[in-house]
């Protein structure tokens, strides 16, 4: 033991101090370690307690097995029973704290999903970003021609600028351009043309205007041009006019014209529409469109039209008014316009006059203004204009009804010459709920009523299925087409091979796919035809649709009823298309029939139009004029109706 201690020292062990305890230096240091540890250097039992134990320090791999006593342990799974027990269901709302409960109920209320790309959301360079699937279409209408009803076969003939079916997707935008010659307000441009849109329903279209009311100009107005709508050209008998949309179908669209003047035209134009993966994909807000309109040539002062009164939830994309009076009638633009929303007893949206809900003052609209203006001035003179206004930037939404009226004047102000005016009103809205379906097409899951793959024996064609005239130029097999050499002279002008036993419904689809091989000569016709007398021994006049070689760079597709032209469009943009496969089809409903091409290598039938005939036959089959052509199969199917 160290020796000298103070008393105060004697039962306290300590470090022996650096410059002290001489001598006892080592004695004091083992007196120290003794305290804890005992004479081999282990810690003594009890030592270390939990205040000497760091946080964490201890871990499962510390413990070793069956060392903690049952005890400790035996309570554990019933304080875990006791504790919060997930229901099979979900945890309940109110299980949850008061403010998290909060937070749920203001997230029931806000955005659930970003609005899908091309109804609204853009990308950094402002222009709409890809849905699923989407994919634009144009197939334009070149060179085309638009025959009057007068013209034979008589009746309407509806050139068709686009139609699809089976797909969802979005009609965006229709250009036109037209010529008849004709400087007056009855050309196909003006007053003389109508345009069709039907979405979904190919019985009732969604919009049904003149030309020159569709693309919101009066008659004979000037040029103008918006972001949205526009025309282009006016004069000697000539027009062009374009309007960007979004008309949004689920299985069916098609855009037709109909010429209601007396002049043939010639048209080009176009129809562009976006298919997308799926329908589910536009949304729910903006799902289908229609176009609604009143016209009163004679409208009294201080009449009230109605535009529009319907029940739905959704919203109004646009408005115009045409006008047309003498100067003396200005007073006319002194009515207001109402709309009254959701059923309410007094509008919540009005204008103080006519020119002021497009943006005018004091009788004056601009012209070109966007979102509201009018078209350029008119040539007739006199109160003559059309005014517009899209409601982009301050959007007009309906949750259950929306009516709009529309006033000829107020009899407070402003004064008129004459006893009527015309006036016309349109309103395109759009409705928060897709139309019905209800169309017509070719059944291909169906089993086809003739499958002919032209796989009979190489040579002649076979006498028991086909009738061909003795004294034109004979078509061959080659086992796997059929084949026309070339014949300039009379056997080979309007050679036909009939397909014999085939029993037809009122209504079939069908199809070919045809070329011309012969590269040297012109004016040479490889057809389709159909509602022919008889296929024996011959089918006489018949419905033809036809790809016809003019030159070696001028190419139509057309549409003959016997030998009356109904429809021919140019085809090709000056390429040389001999030997290349192109598929020509008809739909017969009845008497009605539609004309259809589909170049190699696209996968959507184009539409000529469609028309009545006066061929009553059922007699199918190919044939050409002075062509040497090949043709590959010969195919009937059913049509079925497709409702949802």
């Amino acid at each position: 033991m160290v020796k000298n201690k103070h008393k105060w020292e004697k039962d306290m062990a300590r470090l022996p101090q650096p410059g002290g305890d001489s001598g006892n230096w080592g004695d004091i240091l083992n007196e120290y370690l003794l305290v804890e540890h005992d004479g081999q250097g282990h810690l003594k039992p009890g030592v270390v307690g939990t205040s000497q134990i760091a946080a964490n320090a201890v871990t499962a791999i510390h413990v070793a097995d069956n060392i903690l006593p049952q005890a400790k342990i035996q309570n554990l799974s019933i304080d875990l029973a006791a504790k919060y027990q997930k229901p099979a269901d979900g945890i309940a709302k109110s299980d949850l704290s008061a403010s998290v409960q909060a937070s749920l109920d203001k997230a029931d209320t806000a955005l659930q999903s970003a609005p899908p790309a091309g109804a609204g959301a853009t990308s950094l360079s402002g222009f709409p970003l890809r849905l699923t699937g989407e994919r634009i279409y144009s197939y334009p209408t070149e060179l085309g021609k638009a025959h009057t009803a007068s013209m034979n076969p008589s009746g309407a003939k509806k050139v068709v600028l686009a139609e699809l079916w089976g797909k969802a997707g979005v009609l965006k935008h229709i250009w036109m351009a037209t010529s008849d010659g004709d400087a007056g307000a009855q050309s196909i441009g003006e007053n003389g043309g109508i345009v069709r849109i039907f979405i979904d329903d190919q019985t009732t279209p969604v919009v049904q205007l003149s030309i020159n009311d569709f693309f919101a100009y009066a008659l004979l107005a000037g040029e103008y041009s918006t972001r949205r709508i526009g025309r282009t050209k006016r004069g000697n008998g000539e027009s062009s006019a374009y309007r960007y949309l979004h008309m949004p179908f689920q299985k069916y669209l098609r855009v037709e014209v109909e010429n209601t003047s007396s002049n043939d035209a010639i048209v080009f134009g176009s129809a562009d529409y976006s298919v997308v993966g799926d329908f589910s994909l536009l949304g729910s807000q903006q799902l289908s469109y229609k176009m609604h309109s009143i016209e009163r040539p004679a409208a009294a002062p201080y009449d009230q039209l109605t535009v529009v009164d319907t029940a739905g939830s959704g919203q109004l994309e646009s408005l115009w008014l045409s006008v047309v009076g003498a100067d003396e009638d200005i007073g006319v633009l002194e009515g207001n316009i109402e709309i009254y929303i959701d059923g309410e007893l007094y509008p919540s949206w009005q204008s103080s006059g006519t020119e002021d809900a497009f943006n005018g003052g004091w009788y004056n609209v601009p012209i070109g203004g966007y979102p509201a203006g009018r078209a350029g001035n008119s040539i007739n003179g006199g109160l003559a204009a059309t005014y517009y206004r899209f409601f982009t930037e301050d959007p007009l939404f309906f949750s259950s009804h929306i009516k709009i009226i529309v006033n000829a004047g107020q009899r407070n102000q402003g004064a008129f010459a004459s006893s009527t005016v015309s006036l016309s009103a349109f309103a395109g809205l759009w409705t928060n709920t897709p139309g019905a379906i209800n169309f017509q097409t070719v059944d291909t899951g169906a089993t086809a009523i003739l499958d002919d793959q032209f796989t009979g024996a190489s040579g002649s064609l076979s006498a028991a299925d086909w009738n061909q005239v003795g004294d034109r130029t004979q078509a061959e097999a080659t086992g796997s087409t059929i084949r026309f050499a070339f014949d300039g002279g009379s056997a080979g002008q309007d050679t036909r091979a009939a397909r014999k036993n085939v029993t037809l419904p009122g209504s079939y689809w069908l199809e070919t796919r045809a070329r011309i091989t012969d590269a040297t000569h012109d004016g040479q016709e490889a057809s389709l035809i159909a509602k022919g007398n008889s296929p024996d021994p011959y089918f006489g006049s018949a419905v033809h649709i036809q790809l016809v070689r003019f030159s070696q760079n001028n190419w139509v597709v057309r549409a003959r009823d016997d030998f009356d032209e109904v429809f021919i469009r140019t085809i090709g943009g000056g390429r040389n298309l001999t030997n290349e496969w192109v598929k020509l089809a008809v739909k017969v409903v009845g008497q009605t029939m539609t004309a259809y091409w589909m170049p190699e290598g696209c996968d959507s039938w184009q539409t000529l139009g469609s028309w009545t005939t006066g061929k009553t036959g059922e007699a199918l089959g190919i044939g050409t004029w002075t062509a040497g052509a090949e043709f590959d199969y010969l195919v009937v199917r059913p049509l079925t109706t497709v409702t949802s």
